[in-house]
């Protein structure tokens, strides 16, 4: 009977009706739209998204957190937590994403010259903010603007300083289909002067079977869809 009780009890995580998925910031505007294609065919399955900046979440899960999912906006964080075996897989490129710079003043890398306050994401915790600090290096700007900038903690507190405190910041193209950046300006940073940001999803080790089939729906044709609606590019 005891054997019985322990194999169901162990078992329950496959038949959970709610799962719980970290999520780089940058995918605020577009998990809603992903969760909701998923759930046209498990309609009662309930999600918990956690959203933070992609070293923020690995921190968690290093500390335990219950996730199942993380969906991370770079590689490096997500085969870091495969390298230490807290993952069920590899990490897999679920899409590629876009750096723009928001502002009303600034149409170009050059305008940055004269902002007094720069917003960008803290590029030691997010790969937005590390992708904005190689443009600034390649520009040959970041010495001039150093002193100007304000960090977020991810791209959804980014946009907020752009668009509350700065004259503008770097953000992820995705953070555009916020309803705060629909008068804005923005220009698209020329990819050839950051590395690609491919971003990783992997399953965690304590996932669901619903975690596992979400996953595998990231790679889906409507998936795909949604995503290049949203401002990424994928494969």
């Amino acid at each position: 009977m005891r054997k019985i009780f322990l194999t169901l009890l162990f078992s329950l995580p496959l038949f959970a009706n709610s799962i719980t998925v970290a999520v780089a910031a940058n995918t605020s505007f577009v998990i809603p739209k992903l969760i909701q294609e998923f759930k046209k065919t498990h309609p009662n399955l309930k999600f918990n998204t956690i959203m933070a900046s992609s070293g923020k979440l690995t921190a968690q899960i290093e500390r335990g957190a219950p996730f199942e999912l993380f969906l991370s906006a770079d590689m490096k964080y997500p085969t870091y937590l495969y390298q230490k075996g807290l993952t069920q897989n590899p990490p897999k490129v679920y899409a590629k994403g876009k750096l723009v710079f928001v502002g009303k003043k600034a149409t170009s890398l050059n305008d940055l010259l004269t902002l007094s306050k720069i917003a960008i994401p803290n590029p030691k915790t997010a790969p937005y903010g590390k992708a904005a600090y190689e443009v600034l290096k390649k520009s040959d700007l970041l010495k001039k603007v150093k002193n100007r900038l304000i960090y977020g903690e991810s791209v959804s507190q980014t946009l907020t300083y752009a668009t509350k405190v700065a004259e503008g910041g770097f953000i992820s193209k995705s953070a555009l289909f916020s309803p705060t950046t629909s008068n804005l300006n923005y220009f698209e940073i020329n990819s050839s002067l950051y590395s690609p940001i491919q971003q990783g999803v992997v399953v965690l080790k304590n996932a669901s079977l619903q975690a596992k089939e979400f996953f595998n729906f990231l790679f889906s044709k409507e998936a795909k869809e949604i995503l290049k609606k949203f401002g990424y590019s994928v494969d």
